[in-house]
C-alpha cells in the first residue's frame, strides 16, 4: 500500500508520527521546528487520508496497525519513538503491543482506543424508528457526519476496544491529555494510564489537539521523554 509521507532531519533518533481521523501528515507540522534538529522525523498519511492509498472497506485498526508497521520496517527503523493522537494513538498503541520489538518509546496524545458509552444509548432502541431518523443527526459527532468515503471504516473502528492492548504494551509511556478536551475526556486518559504499566500521565490545559495550542511545550515534554 502506497503511503505518503513528510521526513525532516536527518540524524538522532527515529520519531514516527500518526495523525488522527480527519487529519493528515500536516497535523503534527507545528512540532517539526522544535524536534528535527537532533531527531529524525517521519510523519505519514494513514491509508485513505491525504495523498496516501485508500484501504478496502473492511479495514479496521489491526490492519491500519499492520500496514504503518510494514511501512515502518521498509524505512529500516529501529528503536524508534512512536508518537500517536487520537485514532493515530490507538494505532501506535497496537503496534507497541504486538511489536515491540520495535518500539522503543511510546507518547500518546489524547488517544481512542476505549469506547465511550453515551448515556442516552440504552434508551434509543425504546424509541420509535421515526424519531431515531429525526434526532440521528443531532447524535452523530463530527468524525460520522465527515467520514465521507471512509464511512463504512469508520464504522468499523468506532467501537473497538483495545484495552488488552493497552495491557500488552511494556514500553515506558507517555500520555497527553488536554484537561479541556471534549472529543475524549480526561477520564479516559487516566484510564489508559492504569492500563499501561510503565505509562505516566501528564494533563495540560488544552484541548483535543495540544499540540496545535502549545506547540512548544509538548515538544519540549517530547524531548525530555525521549532522552
Amino acid at each position: 500500500m502506497n503511503i505518503d509521507y513528510f521526513e525532516f532531519g536527518e540524524k538522532g533518533k527515529p520519531i514516527v508520527f500518526l495523525h488522527g481521523w480527519q487529519q493528515d501528515k500536516k497535523s503534527f507540522s507545528p512540532l517539526a521546528p522544535f524536534l528535527f534538529k537532533k531527531n529524525h522525523l517521519l510523519m505519514p498519511d494513514l491509508p485513505g487520508f491525504g495523498k496516501s492509498e485508500a484501504p478496502p472497506d473492511s479495514f479496521n485498526s489491526f490492519d491500519y496497525a499492520r500496514e504503518i508497521t510494514n511501512w515502518i520496517k521498509s524505512k529500516k527503523l529501529k528503536n524508534i519513538v512512536l508518537v500517536g493522537h487520537s485514532f493515530g494513538g490507538k494505532i501506535a498503541s497496537l503496534i507497541a503491543a504486538n511489536t515491540p520489538d520495535l518500539v522503543d518509546k511510546l507518547i500518546l496524545i489524547a488517544s481512542s482506543g476505549i469506547p465511550e458509552k453515551k448515556f442516552y444509548y440504552p434508551y434509543l432502541k425504546w424509541l420509535p424508528k421515526k424519531i431515531r431518523t429525526l434526532f440521528s443527526p443531532m447524535l452523530q459527532s463530527q468524525d460520522y457526519k465527515n467520514a465521507g468515503r471512509l464511512i463504512s471504516i469508520f464504522k468499523n473502528v468506532v467501537q473497538e476496544d483495545i484495552r488488552d492492548s493497552f495491557i500488552k504494551i511494556e514500553c515506558p509511556t507517555l500520555i497527553i491529555w488536554g484537561r479541556q478536551d471534549r472529543q475524549l475526556p480526561l477520564s479516559m486518559g487516566k484510564s489508559i494510564n492504569g492500563l499501561i504499566k510503565n505509562s505516566q500521565l501528564k494533563i495540560v490545559d488544552s484541548d483535543h489537539f495540544p499540540f496545535f495550542e502549545q506547540p512548544v511545550k509538548i515538544a519540549e515534554d517530547i524531548i525530555n521523554f525521549i532522552k
